[in-house]
C-alpha cells in the first residue's frame, strides 16, 4: 500500500490565525529573550504557541540530547491539535534527530514543519524519505523575535 493510500494526500493542512503551532529546538540553543520576543510575535499574528520545557534543554552546543529533541518532534507530529511545528533556531544539531524519526507517523500527521538554516536536514528528510512538503520559513529566534521588521 502506498503512503498516499494509507494517510490520504501527503500534504500539510492549512495554517492560519487560531492554529496551534508547536515550538521545538531541533538544533542549537537560543536566548530566552529571543524566544519570548518570538512568542509575542506569534501571538500578535494570532497563532497559539505550544511548547514544553524540553525546548529550553542545553547540552554543549545543541539544544539538549538528540533523543529529547527527536522525542519532541515525534510527539508534536503525533498530536492532532498541532497544525504546524516551528523550529526556534537553526545552528548545529538537527541532523542528529533524523535516525530517531519514523516516516509513517509524520506522513499521517499533516502538520507543517517550518524553519531554515540547519533544519534544512529535516526538510530534506521530509521531502526525500517521508514524501511530504515543508516550509523553508522564519523561525522564532532572529526573524519572529524581530517583530514586524523580521
Amino acid at each position: 500500500m502506498s503512503p498516499v493510500t494509507r494517510c490520504g494526500l501527503a500534504r500539510f493542512r492549512p495554517v492560519g490565525p487560531g492554529s496551534r503551532v508547536a515550538l521545538v529546538a531541533p538544533a542549537s540553543p537560543f536566548s530566552r529573550e529571543d524566544f519570548d520576543a518570538g512568542l509575542r510575535e506569534l501571538e500578535r499574528l494570532e497563532f497559539v504557541p505550544v511548547y514544553d520545557d524540553r525546548v529550553f534543554d542545553r547540552q554543549a552546543i545543541v539544544a539538549g540530547p538528540a533523543v529529547v529533541r527527536a522525542a519532541a518532534l515525534r510527539e508534536y507530529w503525533d498530536r492532532p491539535d498541532i497544525a504546524a511545528i516551528l523550529a526556534v533556531r537553526g545552528g548545529y544539531g538537527s541532523v542528529e534527530t533524523l535516525p530517531l524519526l519514523a516516516a509513517d507517523p509524520i506522513r499521517c500527521s499533516r502538520a507543517a514543519f517550518i524553519g531554515y538554516s540547519d533544519v534544512t536536514s529535516i526538510h530534506t528528510y521530509l521531502t526525500c524519505h517521508v514524501g511530504v512538503a515543508s516550509v523553508h520559513g522564519p523561525m522564532v529566534e532572529a526573524r519572529l523575535a524581530a517583530g514586524r521588521a523580521g
